[in-house]
């Protein structure tokens, strides 16, 4: 067995071909399929259902495939951390953000952290908490930012940053003539909201669970997919909306958006990484780029005044 092997039949398992695979591999369709065919020889199983279009993976091929891909990238990773240990990063970087954090931190850091490790190729996906958990825990990503707690033995995480929470109303709304907000103050038949699955939208149900009106004030409700979305439609509504404190730079009108008193709810946004992610010098300069490009009010350590709002999908039942 050899790792040439595994790497063809992860590439058949990818394009579901042996020609492209070959392509992709730079070898001739013979070449591979003889390795293919040696590797099942060597196992005495069939990996590739070959009468069927695309070729799929038979059932043991497809726990073949899974336990190829993670020896694969480990086997990548050898070079990155001897490289590392000389005082080089280099090598590929796989990342996974929440949509409520991807557009409003990434700016933030993205540009300095490729200019200054120009040898470091980062790729990024923009996935909802669920998925970006399981894309680590099988090995698809290296880490991820997303908002914890994680309650999942195999997720390591490193807390970032507290990021406080923030109403935001539409322009003649009552609630503009306080100072500060409480979360008594807070209607949900009002609020507009991240549609289901963003772990966003139930920390913000969270805070508004003690109330009682529970029907729309209109005969208008939404459930968006993005903060901005939401912020649009706030504009032209009667209502309001919740927002994480990096969400609201670009807002112009800053009189419409309200501080909650003390203790402020806020959310704890953390780097994930699975147990066997071995590239410490990269993962410390990866988070020393994120801490250091945030603004000043948001703080790195919770302090008595806030008090962090839990992730209900960050529990696994």
């Amino acid at each position: 067995m050899t790792l040439t092997q595994l790497e063809y039949i992860l590439a058949v398992g990818d394009t579901g071909s042996f020609s492209q695979a070959a392509v992709q591999c730079h070898v001739t369709q013979p070449t591979l399929s003889m390795q293919i065919q040696k590797l099942e020889d060597e196992l005495n199983v069939i990996l590739f259902d070959r009468t069927k279009q695309p070729v799929r993976p038979t059932q043991v091929g497809e726990l073949v495939l899974q336990q190829a891909r993670i020896v694969i990238q480990h086997s990548q990773h050898i070079r990155e951390i001897v490289d590392e240990n000389k005082g080089a990063m280099s090598g590929t970087l796989r990342i996974g953000i929440i949509p409520t954090l991807a557009p409003y931190l990434l700016p933030l850091f993205l540009n300095k952290f490729m200019t200054k490790y120009p040898h470091v190729h980062l790729v990024i996906d923009e996935l909802e908490t669920q998925s970006l958990v399981e894309k680590i825990r099988n090995n698809s990503l290296d880490l991820g930012i997303a908002v914890t707690p994680i309650d999942d033995v195999n997720i390591a995480t490193k807390v970032l940053f507290y990021e406080p929470f923030i109403a935001y109303f539409s322009p003649h709304h009552s609630l503009l003539q306080k100072k500060h907000i409480d979360e008594t103050d807070l209607s949900l038949s009002e609020m507009l909201l991240l549609s289901e699955g963003h772990c966003f939208r139930e920390q913000s149900l969270g805070l508004c669970k003690n109330r009682k009106n529970m029907s729309p004030s209109s005969n208008f409700s939404f459930e968006g997919g993005s903060l901005e979305t939401l912020k649009k439609l706030v504009d032209q509504g009667d209502g309001f909306t919740l927002l994480p404190l990096l969400a609201t730079d670009e807002v112009k009108d800053k009189k419409r958006l309200k501080p909650f008193s003390n203790p402020v709810p806020t959310r704890e946004v953390s780097l994930l990484h699975g147990p066997h992610f071995q590239r410490k010098a990269l993962l410390k300069a990866f988070i020393e780029a994120i801490v250091g490009s945030l603004p000043e009010d948001i703080s790195l350590t919770k302090n008595k005044q806030q008090v962090k709002v839990d992730n209900p999908l960050g529990h696994r039942s």
